[in-house]
Parts: C-alpha cells; sequence; structure tokens
C-alpha cells in the first residue's frame, strides 16, 4: 500500500523553501540599491543631474552615506552655491545630516525635513562678468529647494565682503528656493556664543551677547534678477565690546592729516529692520572711553558718547534722531594743553515720509563755551607773519533763535580778547572775532574746508610808520581752505573797508607818504578782494585789488618778519603811481608806472 503525504503537507514544504530565496532576492535588491545610491551620491550623479537643469545653482559634498530608506543622510563638506547677474553667494558646512526623501529628487526636489549641521561658513559678494541669465522655455520647470527645521551650530564665519563675522554662531530656521522665482530664509533663533566683527580682516567689536531672528525674502525679475534692496527683516538684541577705533585711520588714508587713537567702549543695540531698512523702535547706545585725535599739529582727546533711535510720530512718518557728544575735550599744541572745552554735542534730526525717498536731516551744533586758550600756541606757525605776546580765544556755538530752524544756525564763534604782538618791529594790538559756518566744514584727506568763514577785526592799532588807530574791518572768505600737514592756511576774501588806514599803512614805511598818496587817508568805502595764504614762511597776498571813489590800488605782496616785498600799482584819478617794495625799504615809480607795473610779473603761491 502506497501512502501520500496530505495536501496541506505537499504544499507546505515548496512554500517553506521559497521564502527564504524570496527575502534573499529582496535583501540583495536592497543591497543593490543601498550601494548604487551611495556609490551615485559619492561620484556626482546627483549633482550632474542638477547641474544640467539649473547652473546658477549648485550642490555639492565631498563625502556621503545613506543607509536609506531608514537612516538620515549623512554629508561631509556640503556646499550651497546661488549665482546670479548681480550676487553671488555660498553656504559651506562640515558635517549635515539630514532627512531627506529620495522620490522628491526624481521629480527636480531637493526636499529635507531635519537638517543638523556643525561648522559653517557664508559668504556673499557681487558677480562680475556674469551673463544674464536667459529666459526660460516653454517646458520649464525650476528646482525647488525646501530646507525645513534647520538647525546649525558652529557657524564660524559670515562674509559680506569687507565686512566679515567670525566666531561661534548657533542658528535654526529654513530655506526655500524656488528656481528663478524667490530665495526665502527663516531664522527664528540666532545666538552668538562668542564671536567678533571685523572690516577689512581687522576686528572692530567683540560679542558679549547677541539673539537675534531674521527673514530673507528675494524676489526675481528678469530686469532685475535678485533682488536684495527690501530683501531683509530682523530684530537684533546685543551687547558688543568696541575695539580702540584704530582700525579707521587706513579708512582715512596714509596721507591723512587726521587720525585717531583709542576710544574703546560698549555698545548696547536694538535693532529692527523691516524690508531692508531701520524700522522702528531700534536703538543704539554707545559708551566711549577717551578718543585721541591728531589734526595737523593740534591734538584733541575726549570721552565720548552716542545714543541714536527711531521712532513713528505718525504710521507714515518716521523720525530718528542721534547725538554725538564729547566731553569734556582738551586741546593740545606744541606746547602742551592750551584749551578745554566742556562739552561738544552734535545733534541730527532725521525725518522722513512715506512718499519720500531720503532721509530730510536738520543738524544742530552745541559747543559750551571754551576755556581761554591761549594763542601763543600759534606762533611756532605764525612767528613770521606776526609774533604773538599776549592774548586768548574762546570757542562757542552761536545761540540760536527759538523761531530759527537749526540748519540755519549751525555756526562756530570765536573771540579773542586783546592781543599784543610784533611784525618785525611795527607793534600790533587787535581783537578778533570769526564767525564759522559748520554746515561747510569738510574734510579731505590733509586739509578743512573753513568755506563761508566771516573774521571781524577791531580796535587794530600799530605804531608804524603810519600808525593805525583802532581800525575795524569785516572780511568774508567765499573760499577758504586749512592744510595740517603743513599748516597753510589759503583763503580768497573780500571786504567794504570803511576808511583806508591799512591801506596806507602798507604803502609806504617812510615817515611822511608821498605827496601823491596823501588823498589816501580820506578815501571812504573801498572795496577789496585778494587772495592770502599764511604758512610758516609768512604771508602772501596774490591778485589784491582795491577800488573806491577815483582810487584803485592792483597789487601782489610778501611778509616775513616784518618784510615787505612785491609791488603795487595806485591809481587816483589821473595820477599813477608805482611802489617796489624789496628789502632795506621801496623804490616809487612815478613816471610810466603802469608800463611798470604791467613788467612786474606775479610770483605763484608758494
Amino acid at each position: 500500500m502506497t501512502l501520500f503525504p496530505p495536501p496541506e503537507d505537499q504544499d507546505t514544504a515548496p512554500r517553506r523553501k521559497r521564502w527564504p530565496r524570496a527575502a534573499a532576492w529582496t535583501l540583495g535588491a536592497l543591497l543593490v540599491l543601498e550601494i548604487s545610491l551611495n556609490v551615485a551620491l559619492n561620484l556626482g550623479a546627483v549633482q550632474a543631474i542638477m547641474r544640467r537643469s539649473t547652473s546658477r545653482t549648485e550642490l555639492a559634498w565631498k563625502r556621503a552615506w545613506w543607509l536609506w530608506p531608514f537612516g538620515q543622510l549623512h554629508l561631509r563638506d556640503f556646499t550651497l552655491t546661488q549665482q546670479s547677474q548681480h550676487q553671488w553667494w555660498q553656504v559651506n558646512l562640515d558635517t549635515v545630516e539630514a532627512s531627506v526623501s529620495l522620490t522628491a529628487l526624481l521629480r527636480k526636489r531637493v526636499d529635507v525635513r531635519h537638517i543638523d549641521g556643525h561648522g559653517a561658513r557664508f559668504r556673499i559678494e557681487p558677480s562680475f562678468g556674469i551673463e544674464k541669465e536667459p529666459p526660460p522655455g516653454p517646458d520649464y520647470r525650476p528646482w525647488v529647494i525646501q530646507l525645513a527645521d534647520v538647525t546649525v551650530h558652529e557657524v564660524r564665519e559670515l562674509d559680506f565682503g569687507r565686512v566679515r563675522f567670525v566666531g561661534d554662531l548657533d542658528v535654526q530656521g529654513s530655506l526655500d528656493i524656488k528656481g528663478r522665482e524667490r530665495v526665502h530664509v527663516e531664522t527664528p533663533s540666532i545666538r552668538v556664543v562668542s564671536g567678533a566683527m571685523e572690516v577689512d580682516r581687522k576686528p572692530v567689536t567683540r560679542f558679549k551677547r547677541l539673539e537675534a531672528k531674521a527673514a530673507l525674502e528675494v524676489p526675481f525679475t528678469d530686469e532685475k534678477g535678485w533682488d536684495l534692496s527690501r530683501a531683509l527683516s530682523a530684530q537684533v538684541t546685543s551687547q558688543l565690546e568696541l575695539l580702540p577705533l584704530d582700525w579707521l585711520n587706513a579708512h582715512l588714508g596714509s596721507d591723512n592729516a587726521v587720525s585717531l587713537k583709542g576710544g574703546a567702549g560698549k555698545v548696547d543695540l536694538d535693532l529692527h529692520l523691516k524690508d531692508g531698512a531701520l524700522a522702528e523702535d531700534s536703538r543704539i547706545d554707545v559708551q566711549g572711553q577717551t578718543l585721541n585725535v591728531r589734526a595737523g599739529p593740534i591734538r584733541a582727546r575726549a570721552p565720548w558718547a552716542l545714543k541714536a533711535s527711531l521712532t513713528s510720530e505718525r504710521p507714515d512718518t518716521r523720525r530718528g534722531t542721534a547725538t554725538l557728544t564729547f566731553a569734556p575735550v582738551r586741546v593740545s599744541g606744541p606746547e602742551g594743553t592750551v584749551a578745554e572745552i566742556p562739552e561738544i554735542t552734535l545733534t541730527v534730526l532725521a525725518r522722513r515720509g512715506a512718499e519720500q525717498s531720503d532721509w530730510e536731516l536738520e543738524p544742530d551744533l552745541r559747543v559750551a563755551r571754551s576755556r581761554p586758550l591761549d594763542l601763543r600756541m600759534l606762533n611756532p606757525w605764525l612767528a613770521r607773519t606776526i609774533e604773538i605776546d599776549s592774548g586768548s580765544m574762546t570757542v562757542q556755538s552761536q545761540e540760536r533763535a527759538k523761531s530759527a530752524k537749526a540748519r540755519d544756525s549751525l555756526r562756530l564763534s570765536v573771540d579773542s580778547d586783546l592781543v599784543t604782538g610784533r611784525m618785525g618791529n611795527v607793534k600790533v594790538l587787535l581783537r578778533a572775532e570769526a564767525d564759522v559756518d559748520a554746515r561747510s566744514l569738510s574734510w579731505d584727506s590733509k586739509s578743512l574746508s573753513l568755506t563761508g568763514t566771516t573774521l571781524r577785526l577791531t580796535n587794530v592799532s600799530t605804531n608804524g610808520p603810519v600808525p593805525i588807530r583802532a581800525w575795524s574791518g569785516v572780511f568774508t572768505l567765499p573760499q577758504a581752505r586749512l592744510s595740517l600737514s603743513p599748516t597753510v592756511l589759503s583763503a580768497r576774501f573780500a571786504s567794504k573797508l570803511t576808511d583806508t588806514q591799512p591801506v596806507a599803512a602798507l604803502l609806504t614805511s617812510a615817515k611822511n607818504l608821498p605827496r601823491f598818496l596823501t588823498p589816501l587817508l580820506n578815501i571812504r568805502d573801498v572795496t577789496v578782494t585778494g587772495q592770502v595764504q599764511i604758512d610758516e614762511s609768512g604771508l602772501q597776498l596774490r591778485e589784491l585789488k582795491a577800488d573806491g571813489a577815483g582810487f584803485s590800488l592792483r597789487g601782489h605782496l610778501d611778509l616775513a618778519q616784518g618784510e615787505l616785498k612785491g609791488a603795487l600799482l595806485a591809481t587816483l584819478g589821473a595820477l599813477a603811481g608805482g611802489i617796489e617794495f624789496k628789502p632795506g625799504g621801496q623804490d616809487l615809480h612815478l613816471l610810466n608806472a603802469k608800463q611798470w607795473f604791467a613788467k612786474q610779473p606775479e610770483p605763484p603761491l608758494r
């Protein structure tokens, strides 16, 4: 009798043999897929696919592994680069762990649901020589990069060109890039562990604390490409240590007559940015230590402070105020401390309405009356023109009428007491006042513009061969510049003289005037113009012109230690006479004076 197993037993044996084989094939397929995927990741296949469809966005890494579909993607030396016609930026990370959708890559999407990165660097710079991206074809489908739940530790560098952060920063956020349409970055948490800001690779601040959140929305247009002008919105609170301001000297230039030293301080920031511009409730508070400023032969030192804030007067109007204070200011010359100003404050009020593209600025300068400044400090510079025996001056800002706007009264007043001095053997007494229009003050690398200054001389008296008695005059300087290294004052001047005592004194050194010049003492309302330069070698007058009723004077003069050199042509009615000044005296030219004067070339200024 032949026995057969039941049908159930007949099916069970082959089935038991098939399961291990199916599991082996499945495991083998997964292993082949895993190997292929990791080979593709490490041989640049993914990058090549993306590069063929967009040349402006690039993903790269050096090493990668991925236990798909259970584990996370691991990348080393990861780089994301974005380039346009105007901007180029790049993000680098030492290591990245990410939860990535593999199927999304097949649909031209980089879809990452979680990223944990370490050791990041960011750099942005202008693009040059990049052709405008051609418009896409009708079948164009952009790559989409979406990085959600991004946490990056140890951000070591944020490089914006001349300005750079270096240190240790943690950031959380997300990134969304869609081809030629937009870039959106959201960072709800930015925290600096330690770090410094650099300008041209020189540290300028150190962070004690920084917390921030920011959003970057960069639209793309065919006309402008990626538009960063209104892209950034942020809120930043920070406490910083401001390093000494010596680093600014490199930006002033090696040949600049002005240099800075010291001035370190503490900075408290609370900044709000909206659409790329400062927004209301922004605030800056700086408390600086003593800042030393060198300007030619002058030295000044003072602690300083800066306070600035921005508020909204109305929903459509913003109002900002910035106040820079130096107090007290000590000024010194070659012979030591010569003056002290209790306080100098410059306040700038800024307003901008919704329809205005520029800020409307309203400055207000307040200079507290200084302690007297000994004018003998000027002798190393002025000695060949006038040597000062005694006298002092004070500096202060003018009082502003309640009805006047700050911009109409931004002026400095310089007043002296009675000054005594000598021009060679001639003793001189005078008082001087200067009204300086601070709106016209401007620096270049070596000099200070004093255009718009008015100089008043009063109580001018001399004991020369033709004495001057209590004369006064007002001179306006439509062009004036004070060079500081070496110290040279050059200016064009204009004046309306009520009498001609100084003109008469210039025309002769004899005790009696030449007969034809006697009427000079009685001429009224004479207009005088010319160009003057004062330096360590003395005083020079060029293009000198004086005109009155029936009188004119033309010429050029050099004065050094009381000695005159030069030539003048004086005309009184039909009479003309020339005077040649030279060491030891002067020569008169009464015959053919105009022809003689025409042959006296005017030497150039030194």
